[in-house]
C-alpha cells in the first residue's frame, strides 16, 4: 500500500511539472520571437469593441463676467479649456509590448470615434499619444474660443453643452525588425475619452 502511494505521488509530481513546463513555455512562444536589437512601428489598425462609442452631453456651469467700467472690454470664453482627454493602452501580452515598444516614445493616432466602422481600420489626421501602457492625459486637440465686445457697464453671460465621448477600440499594431526584416504583431485594447463643444450661448445684458 505504502509502495503505491509513492507510485501515486511521484505521478501527481510529474504531472505537475509537465503542466508548470507546458505554461513556460505559452510565456515564453512569444518572447522568443524576438530577436532583433530595435523594431519599428510598420501600422497600426483598430476595430471598435461591442458599445464601444458612448456618448453623454454635459451641461457646463453658467459663467458670468461684469464690466462696471466705462471701456469696452474683451471677454473669451472656451467651452472645453478646463476639461482633460485621455488615453490608456492595454496589452494581451505586456511583456512583449515592453520588448517591441521601446525608447524613443512611439506616438500614434487614435480613432476619434465620430465615425464607427464594422471592421479593422485605420486612421490619420486625429491626435496623436504616446503608444504606452500607462494613462496618458492631454488637453482637446481640436475646439474653439468666442470672443465678445463687452459694452461698459455690462454683464455677459455663457451657457455651455459638451459632449463626452467614451470610446474602446481593439488594436494590433504591427513591428518590423530592423536587422531580420521579420514582421511580429501585439494586440490588445484601448480605451479614449474626447470632450467636445456642443452648443454655446453667449448673452449680454446691462448691469442693473
Amino acid at each position: 500500500m505504502t509502495q503505491i502511494k509513492r507510485l501515486l505521488s511521484r505521478g501527481v509530481f510529474t504531472i505537475i511539472l509537465c503542466s508548470v513546463a507546458a505554461c513556460s513555455n505559452d510565456d515564453n512562444e512569444n518572447i522568443e520571437e524576438i530577436k532583433d536589437a530595435s523594431y519599428t512601428l510598420d501600422e497600426i489598425e483598430w476595430k471598435f469593441d461591442n458599445d464601444g462609442i458612448k456618448v453623454t452631453e454635459i451641461e457646463i456651469p453658467e459663467e458670468i463676467y461684469k464690466n462696471p467700467s466705462n471701456s469696452e472690454m474683451l471677454v473669451t470664453v472656451c467651452s472645453v479649456e478646463n476639461f482633460m482627454q485621455t488615453s490608456q493602452f492595454y496589452s494581451d501580452d505586456p511583456k512583449y509590448f515592453q520588448l517591441l515598444v521601446q525608447s524613443p516614445i512611439i506616438e500614434v493616432c487614435i480613432p476619434s470615434g465620430e465615425i464607427p466602422f464594422d471592421d479593422f481600420f485605420h486612421t490619420s489626421g486625429g491626435p496623436e499619444v504616446p503608444f504606452l501602457l500607462e494613462e496618458y492625459t492631454y488637453s482637446p486637440h481640436s475646439y474653439s474660443t468666442n470672443t465678445s465686445k463687452l459694452p461698459p457697464h455690462s454683464i455677459l453671460k455663457f451657457n455651455a453643452t459638451v459632449i463626452k465621448r467614451n470610446v474602446t477600440a481593439i488594436y494590433r499594431a504591427r513591428f518590423i525588425g530592423n536587422d531580420s526584416g521579420k514582421q511580429v504583431e501585439i494586440t490588445g485594447k484601448w480605451h479614449g475619452v474626447y470632450y467636445d463643444s456642443l452648443e454655446n450661448i453667449i448673452k449680454i445684458e446691462e448691469i442693473k
